[in-house]
């Protein structure tokens, strides 16, 4: 049996090297781990395939899994394939580049994701047998789009083969980590107009083109070492756009950490899977300041590694899809 991950364009926001890895067990990205799990829970191999390298790369990460970089999505590449014959094909992204691909394989179990804005499939090709989301207003708007075609929420882990909590000092009170050159949806001028004085911020990721107030500090650290600077703060915000950003991996990131969080009400995610009397609040703009002094001062109720571990882990999320899949596929 063959898997097919289709992961997305190799990325250009940061040196590319930092996505290549020399093993599974150092690997940071979610979905080479995620494939690697469902190739293990499903005896076959995966390869995880991006487009956009600037030459041919090929690694072996673990028994089953393999990253593969290639120039583009192309006949030849479709050609390569077909030695594999994949049964399983997951496209995540949604991008017209893999629209070949899957008209390539019309036997192979297809399965959709994409987050944010492109939560739905586009137009070229929808002839999927499963659409995974990650909130129930997502999956509303898909069933009504595709009532043909199955759809279930999802559980987007952390990569806690590297993410733990640290003991070390807390020097901050809460971590906002946001991407400073998405500053339009990630939250940056809620945070930095309405932050109280009264708390020091971390802010993780690349620098806003915004004045930062005195109180936040902002710092950006590759993958590997994040969890670190995680464990400097008491606990996390997140507060980006829903109507651009779905389920940010910080929320999973933050609890396997042990980080209690605020979640600013309309991020689109699965709340009742992530956020309990464990983990965390959920709350509007009017009580967020609020409901992040209530944690700050109540810091000993929460146990959000013991949700994480229970819920939302690697393991979990990669038992959880494989049986999804095993459900629709032989049905």
């Amino acid at each position: 049996m063959s898997i097919l991950f289709l992961r997305g364009k190799e990325p250009t926001d940061r040196n590319p090297a930092e996505t290549y890895y020399k093993n599974i067990e150092t690997c940071d990205d979610i979905w080479t781990l995620l494939a690697d799990k469902l190739a293990q829970y499903f005896n076959s191999i995966v390869n995880v395939s991006y487009w956009g390298s600037n030459t041919m790369k090929f690694v072996k990460l673990s028994k089953n899994c393999f990253d593969l970089r290639v120039r583009q999505f192309d006949d030849r590449f479709n050609k390569e394939l077909s030695q594999h014959n994949p049964n399983i094909i997951f496209a995540r992204g949604g991008f017209k580049e893999y629209h070949s691909i899957l008209k390539a394989f019309p036997k192979a179990f297809k399965i959709y994701y994409g987050a944010g804005r492109r939560y739905m499939p586009i137009e070229g090709f929808t002839d999927y047998q499963l659409i995974l989301t990650d909130s129930v207003e997502q999956m509303q708007d898909i069933q009504r789009q595709h009532p043909h075609i199955p759809v279930s929420l999802f559980v987007k882990p952390a990569p806690d083969n590297i993410m733990n909590p640290i003991n070390t000092k807390k020097e901050y009170d809460i971590c906002f980590p946001a991407n400073g050159q998405q500053y339009t949806f990630k939250g940056h001028e809620f945070v930095f107009k309405t932050t109280p004085s009264k708390y020091k911020v971390l802010n993780l990721g690349f620098k806003a083109p915004l004045k930062y107030p005195k109180n936040i500090d902002s710092i950006r650290v590759s993958r590997t070492h994040i969890a670190q600077y995680y464990s400097k703060c008491k606990m996390g915000i997140v507060c980006c756009s829903g109507s651009i950003d779905s389920c940010p991996r910080v929320i999973s990131e933050m609890i396997c950490c042990g980080l209690p969080i605020v979640v600013l009400k309309g991020v689109r995610f699965w709340e009742d899977k992530y956020i309990n009397y464990d983990t965390g609040i959920c709350t509007d703009k009017k009580n967020f300041w609020n409901a992040a002094d209530w944690i700050l001062n109540n810091l000993s109720n929460f146990n959000p590694r013991r949700h994480y571990d229970n819920h939302l882990s690697l393991n979990k999320a990669a038992q959880f899809l494989a049986n999804v899949i095993k459900f629709y596929r032989d049905k």
